[in-house]
């Protein structure tokens, strides 16, 4: 589709992000895949980021990381929002869509640190992460380990780690490469840590009204759509819905969509403790993505036995 950027020229497109580091980084990235249109960003500071002392469980879930973003879209005050799609709960504002899922990048967790692998940090190593899903999966791989609360930006946990307070953190790496940070890291493997729903893409929402800038900016930001990753986050985000997910259950999703058009959904359901695990992939044609999600969380159920596994 061929979109008018002129229409910008005079009121550039206003973009709403996080204000924190990486977040900023990615909306700069979402300026640069819109030009030549004219954009600025807003940055907001989100509930999420202000409170650092205690878990998103505890603070409210990984919507207060989105709550203020949006509703800067619709007091009109910004025409669209970034979103690292991974912080996206299911049902999001009335009002808005998502106007683009972008590239995906690598989705995979890292072990930041002087270890290689997991196999490798000693017995009773000291873990910083704050997802339940990558605490659960710690301890369903090595018991032995402590999983301890840690917030923040990078700098402030990497100050962390390097003060000793850590053995090793678990962070993605597509914020580390999108951070461009030179630190010592090493990818864990998927068949171990099996990635969070949308882990790795950006996700822009946007107001869903028919003014003739609503429809210019969705126009607009619809351009930056990879086909790829938006049928991957179909299937990952239809199976965390199907399972009512939050950030209160370790659940992971990570869908491969192939040459043949056929997408294999990976999904994995823990208790936080990691006393117990249920794991299964499924395939199916990408047009069937969302119903894919939602059979492989059926299936996943059932090997739990029912939905109190999740409770």
């Amino acid at each position: 589709m061929k979109v008018d950027v002129s229409f910008f020229d005079a009121n550039p497109v206003r973009l709403a992000s996080r204000a924190s580091q990486l977040a900023m980084v990615q909306a700069e990235m979402v300026c640069t895949a819109l030009q030549p249109a004219a954009v600025t960003v807003r940055p907001v500071t989100s509930e999420g980021d202000r409170i650092l002392d205690r878990s998103l469980v505890e603070a409210g879930g990984k919507g207060l990381f989105i709550k203020e973003l949006e509703r800067s879209i619709l007091a009109g005050e910004s025409d669209a929002a970034v979103h690292s799609m991974k912080d996206m709960e299911t049902h999001f504002a009335a009002g808005t869509e998502i106007g683009a899922v972008m590239v995906r990048e690598d989705r995979r967790d890292a072990l930041v640190g002087p270890y290689q692998s997991l196999d490798d940090l000693p017995k009773g190593a000291r873990i910083g992460t704050a997802s339940v899903r990558r605490a659960a999966i710690l301890l369903y791989y090595r018991p032995d380990l402590q999983i301890n609360l840690i917030r923040g930006n990078l700098n402030r946990r990497l100050g962390l780690l390097a003060a000793g307070d850590y053995d090793a953190l678990i962070l993605a790496v597509a914020g580390i490469k999108r951070l461009g940070v030179d630190i010592a890291y090493a990818p864990i493997d998927a068949e171990i840590m099996p990635s969070a729903v949308a882990q790795g893409a950006l996700a822009i929402q946007i107001a869903a009204a028919d003014t003739p800038r609503a429809v210019a900016v969705k126009n607009l930001v619809s351009t930056l759509t990879c086909p790829t990753a938006l049928v991957e986050v179909t299937a990952e985000r239809a199976l965390l819905s199907f399972l009512d997910g939050s950030c209160q259950t370790p659940i992971s999703a990570s869908a491969v969509l192939d040459a043949t058009g056929h997408v294999t959904l990976d999904g994995m359901i823990l208790r936080p403790d990691g006393s117990a695990a249920h794991r299964k992939q499924m395939r199916a044609p990408a047009d069937q993505a969302e119903r894919l999600g939602a059979e492989l969380g059926a299936e996943l159920i059932g090997l739990a036995g029912g939905r109190d596994f999740l409770v």
